[in-house]
C-alpha cells in the first residue's frame, strides 16, 4: 500500500495539479540588492550555463516511430529495424544535423538508426542551476518555485504594488513567522513570502552515523532541495523533482552503491504513463533503483515530478557525479567498494 505524507501532501498536490496544466514559461532570474533583497549575509549566486557540452535531446511526438538503418529502407520497403513505440519517449541526436533524402529531412538517434524529423520535437534543457557554497551559510536561503508578490506583513494578500520575484530568484530568508497554517519568510524590509512558494534550503547537522570528514548529501523532500556537505560545512544546494505521491522517493540513510555516467532509463511498460529515456546523465544510485540523476526533459525543480528517482538539473548533476565517492573511473559505471565507499545520501520529509 502507498503511504501518503498528509503535509508533503498539502503543500505539493494542488500545485502539481496546476502544474499539469500551465506551462512554465519564466527564465531563471535571481533576486539581488536591486530587487530589494537585502540582508546580513547576502544569497549565494545562482547561474546559467552553456549546456553544448551535453547532447542534443529530443522528444518522440508521434507513437510508434519506425526507425531504419538507413533513409532508403523507407523508399524501398525495407522492414525498420525496430518501433520507438509509444508513451513518454525521448532520445538523443547523435548528430545535431539531419541528413536529407528525397526532400525528407531524417536525424541519426543511434548508430545506423535514423527517424524522420517530423516526428521528434528538439528540447531545450532547463538552465536553471544551484549555487556551490564558498563558506557554510549563516542564514537560511530559498529559491522561488512560482512567480510570487511580496507581501507587506505575514498572511496578507500581496498587491502588483509589492516587490514581484519570478520563479527562481533566490533569496536570504531574514525571519520566519508562522501566520495561520503556514510559515511565513521575510526577504527584505516589509517583504513576506508564504512557504509554499519557494524550497528553503537550512543547514542540517550531521545525521548520527556519519563523521566529521564525510561527505554527505541531504535530500529535503518537503522542501524539493537538496544540499551537499563536507563533514559540517555545506558546499553546494539546489532544487530537485523527487518522486510524485504516487511514486514516492525511499526516506533513510543510505550510501551511492554505483555511479553511471549515461544510460538508458524506462519504466511502467505496459501503462499509460510508460517512459522511455535515452542518455539519461549523471545518475548515482543510493538505494537498489533510486538515485540521482540530471533530468532534461523538464523544468519544474522544485517540485516533485518523477516516479520515484531524485531529478537534478543538468548542471547540478554533472557537479555532484564529479563531487561523490566512489571516485569516479575511465568506464561508464563505477561501483562502490569497501576501499572506495560511496558518499552518504539522506533522504527525508
Amino acid at each position: 500500500m502507498l503511504h501518503l505524507n498528509p503535509n508533503v501532501c498539502a503543500r505539493f498536490l494542488l500545485p502539481i495539479l496546476l502544474g499539469l496544466m500551465l506551462v512554465p514559461g519564466v527564465a531563471s532570474q535571481i533576486a539581488s540588492a536591486e530587487t530589494g533583497v537585502t540582508g546580513a549575509s547576502s544569497p549565494p549566486s545562482s547561474h546559467e550555463e552553456d549546456h553544448s557540452i551535453f547532447p542534443i535531446y529530443a522528444q518522440v511526438i508521434t507513437g510508434e516511430v519506425p526507425v531504419y538503418a538507413h533513409p532508403l529502407h523507407a523508399t524501398t520497403g525495407i522492414t525498420p529495424a525496430r518501433s520507438l513505440g509509444t508513451g513518454y519517449l525521448w532520445v538523443t541526436l547523435a548528430d545535431p544535423e539531419p541528413i536529407y533524402y528525397e526532400g525528407q529531412a531524417w536525424y541519426l538517434i543511434n548508430q545506423n538508426e535514423y527517424v524522420q524529423a517530423d516526428h521528434l520535437a528538439i528540447h531545450e534543457p532547463s538552465t536553471f542551476r544551484g549555487v556551490a557554497l564558498p563558506a557554510h551559510p549563516d542564514k537560511p536561503f530559498a529559491w522561488l518555485v512560482f512567480n510570487a508578490y511580496t507581501s507587506s506583513a505575514p498572511d496578507e494578500r500581496p498587491t502588483k504594488d509589492t516587490l514581484f520575484l519570478p520563479r527562481y530568484s533566490l533569496v536570504t530568508i531574514d525571519e520566519e513567522q508562522q501566520a495561520g497554517d503556514w510559515m511565513w519568510y521575510r526577504v527584505g524590509e516589509d517583504q513576506w513570502i508564504e512557504q509554499r512558494n519557494v524550497g528553503l534550503v537550512k543547514p542540517s547537522p550531521r545525521p548520527a552515523g556519519i563523521a566529521s570528514t564525510d561527505k554527505w548529501i541531504e535530500v529535503n523532500l518537503y522542501e524539493q532541495t537538496l544540499a551537499a556537505y563536507a563533514g559540517d560545512q555545506m558546499v553546494y544546494a539546489t532544487l530537485i523533482s523527487s518522486g510524485l505521491p504516487w511514486w514516492q522517493t525511499k526516506q533513510g540513510l543510505f550510501r551511492i552503491w554505483t555511479k553511471v555516467k549515461q544510460a538508458k532509463m524506462s519504466g511502467r511498460e505496459g501503462y499509460p504513463d510508460h517512459y522511455f529515456l535515452e542518455d539519461v546523465p549523471h545518475a548515482m544510485y543510493f538505494h537498489q533503483s533510486f538515485s540521482l540523476h540530471g533530468a532534461y526533459w523538464h523544468d519544474r525543480f522544485g517540485l516533485p515530478h518523477s516516479h520515484g528517482c531524485v531529478n537534478l538539473p543538468l548542471q547540478d548533476a554533472q557537479w555532484l557525479f564529479d563531487w561523490v565517492t566512489p571516485t569516479t573511473g575511465q568506464g561508464n559505471w563505477t561501483i562502490a567498494t569497501p576501499e572506495d565507499p560511496g558518499t552518504w545520501v539522506w533522504v527525508h520529509d
